[in-house]
């Protein structure tokens, strides 16, 4: 991941001074020139304004408050925190050093996405929101690897429940069907009424991610791992029940050439939406742009994950 990392982070402006890995050989492989550390305290002793987080979750928090005590500030991939409390230690540790905290919520930042946020308020009153992606992040390791991969996906369909809807995501009553490991469906139903679900599974195939917003007036699919979206008018005619597989078909054809020609033109090769949010992170460094998330959203996604653990291991 570290290595999709610097490719976005060159093409949103930055320049790669380093990279750190415990292992020098793999470091020095993937720096290409630049910088190879096997610790942090090294590639901290040159001028650095921002550390990218790319490490497994377990590692999170000291490696963020070491970069946040030398005065950088920090992406760090999703989770941000194992748990909701040292969510909370590593925000507060940031608004105390007055640096970002920017959690790896890609999928908000696609162009998809960002189109249906666009067309919400055309949409009508949002029905049901619901996530769903096939892994294979933990192909057919043991059970307890299975759930850990799962929970570590989660938090994207939470970022994206809080970004379209508005809520506050650990409030919502969460439910969850676990018929087996690696396989889990969560649901839950908002103040307003709109249905929240999320289905993550490491088994079934095809390998996809995906987002339907279903509402009043229309609904949107966006494809979560080429970052774009579909969408259809609220209509209830025979005419267009007949025409739908054909006219859907074609939308998705259109959508889907033209994104890989664009992100083929970008140089955009994997995890649509890295680029565009760390160009907001950079931006917001800079004081020309907003946060692209604050301490409180990062603390409410953490939360709901720890909810869905609970109910994991029960």
């Amino acid at each position: 991941m570290g290595r999709w990392h610097a490719h976005a982070a060159r093409r949103a402006g930055a320049t790669v001074v380093g990279v750190v890995d415990p292992d020098l050989v793999r470091a020095t492989r993937l720096a290409r020139g630049r910088g190879a550390h096997t610790t942090l305290d090294a590639a901290l002793r040159q001028p650095v304004e921002v550390v990218h987080v790319c490490t497994p979750l377990a590692t999170h928090v000291p490696i963020v408050l070491q970069a946040l005590a030398a005065g950088c500030h920090v992406v760090v991939e999703k989770p941000a925190a194992p748990s909701a409390a040292e969510a909370a230690s590593i925000t507060d540790a940031a608004r105390t050093a007055g640096r970002l905290l920017v959690p790896v919520h890609q999928f908000v930042f696609q162009r998809g996405i960002r189109a249906i946020q666009d067309c919400s308020a055309s949409f009508g009153p949002i029905r049901h929101l619901e996530f769903a992606t096939c892994s294979a992040g933990a192909g057919r390791n043991e059970a307890a690897e299975q759930n850990s991969v799962a929970a570590e996906i989660v938090p994207h369909a939470f970022a994206l429940a809080r970004n379209l809807l508005g809520v506050t995501v650990s409030a919502l009553p969460w439910r969850l069907l676990q018929p087996a490991p690696g396989e889990w469906r969560l649901d839950a139903v908002t103040g307003t009424g709109t249905v929240v679900a999320a289905m993550i599974s490491m088994n079934a195939r095809p390998t996809f991610a995906s987002l339907r917003v279903l509402a009043d007036h229309g609904s949107a699919t966006a494809d979560l791992f080429h970052g774009f979206a579909i969408f259809e008018r609220g209509t209830a005619s025979r005419q267009y029940k007949i025409a739908r597989p054909v006219l859907v078909g074609v939308r998705g054809a259109s959508a889907s050439i033209g994104n890989l020609v664009r992100r083929t033109l970008t140089g955009e090769s994997a995890y649509p939406g890295l680029r565009a949010l760390f160009t907001a992170t950079y931006a917001a460094v800079e004081g020309k742009a907003p946060v692209p998330f604050h301490g409180d959203e990062i603390v409410d996604v953490a939360r709901a994950r720890d909810r869905v653990l609970e109910l994991a291991a029960g």
